[in-house]
């Protein structure tokens, strides 16, 4: 049986901080501090998270995220 693969999505801080009821520089706080992974590929202020990687990192600190946000 060959079962769908789940889509890794791409969010930014601003959708990372509602998601998780916190402001943008706690999420930037959070990347540079805490271990959760981002990435710049614009060299900008463009920072990316991964879901996959928000969802280890909420798991493993105990982070309240809403995931009901990525349906809307």
């Amino acid at each position: 049986m060959n079962t769908p693969k789940k889509k890794n999505r791409v969010l930014s801080v601003k959708d990372v901080a509602k998601m998780c009821q916190v402001s943008n520089e706690t999420i930037r706080r959070w990347i540079r501090k805490h271990g959760l992974n981002a990435y710049n590929i614009t060299g900008g202020l463009a920072i990316k998270i991964l879901e996959s990687d928000l969802r280890s990192f909420s798991e493993e600190l105990k982070v309240f995220v809403d995931w009901d946000y990525l349906d809307e």
